[in-house]
Parts: C-alpha cells; structure tokens; sequence
C-alpha cells in the first residue's frame, strides 16, 4: 500500500473510530448504573481509545527505537489533530445534553433502547463532522511524504555525484 492510501485508510478509520467512541459512550446508558454490561462498555470505549493513540504514535516509537529523532509534527497537522478531537468531545457533550429530554420523548413512543439510538445518531455526525478534518491532516502527512522522498532523491543524487568526483580524482 502506498504512502498515500496508508494516510486515506487511516483518516477513515480515525474518523469511524471518534464515533464509534461517541456512539458507545451515550449507548453504554442504556445498561443499568455500576452494571457489568456498561462497565465492559466504558472499558472498551477507554481501550479503542488508547488503541488509536498508540497507533497514531507508533512511528515515533519505532523512530527512538531505531535510533533516530522522531519526525517532527507540522503544525497544521497537529492543529486538525486537536479540532477532530474538539469536535468528537462536542458531539458527547451535545449528546449527553440533551440525553435525559430526547430518550425520554423516544421511550415514551415505544423505543426500546433510546439511548442506543441517540448513540448511534451522535456517532454518525461524529463520523460525518471528523472525516473532513482527518482527510485534510492526510493531505498534509502526503505532501510532507512527498517533499521527503525527493529531498532523500536529491541528498541520494547528490552523493552519487559526489563519490564519482571522489573517483575520477
């Protein structure tokens, strides 16, 4: 897989993850208080959680492992990092807002679990509303790639060139 289908796949499965996290968070009422069902619930919202931040920082990790400095973050990346996190953390609030009125309004016309639906309405705008910001963060990890690769080019080239000199002298 290429560079740039790497940064695609991975700002979709960012996007999916923030409302997967949302949605679970608000569907976890639906499980009576300090019940075991909504205790895994949490735990596995916490895990997916720090699964994705674990895995947005693995390059670093495998950079000091290996040796060498991590790649330094450019800032634009990491503003649309913080607002995608802004807006999941917003959909849970306004989800949590107005949980009590609208599952109310939902129970009282036969809906079984409302707040699953709720959940399952939040995590999709949290999907829908991230994507767009984790897409653009994959645009700029893409050109950063990009401007990389030929810079190592011409760094390559220019040894190359060096050591021929060497050669002939």
């Amino acid at each position: 897989m290429d560079n740039g289908t790497r940064h695609r796949a991975r700002a979709v499965v960012s996007s999916v993850l923030d409302g997967v996290v949302v949605g679970l968070g608000e569907a976890a009422l639906d499980h009576p208080r300090r019940s075991a069902a909504r205790r895994r619930t949490h735990l596995g919202v916490g895990a997916l959680v720090l699964a994705h931040a674990a895995a947005d920082e693995l390059p670093t990790v495998q950079a000091i492992a290996a040796g060498r400095p991590p790649r330094p973050v450019a800032p634009a990346e990491q503003q649309l990092s913080m607002a995608a996190g802004l807006v999941s953390v917003g959909w849970g609030l306004l989800a949590s807002a107005v949980d009590g009125p609208l599952t109310r309004a939902l129970a009282r016309r036969g809906v079984v679990r409302p707040h699953r639906l709720v959940g399952l309405a939040a995590g999709a705008l949290a999907t829908a509303t991230t994507l767009p910001l984790w897409w653009r963060r994959a645009t700029v990890r893409i050109i950063d790639d990009e401007r990389r690769t030929r810079e190592d080019a011409d760094v390559a080239a220019w040894e190359a060139e060096l050591a021929e000199v060497d050669r002939q002298s």
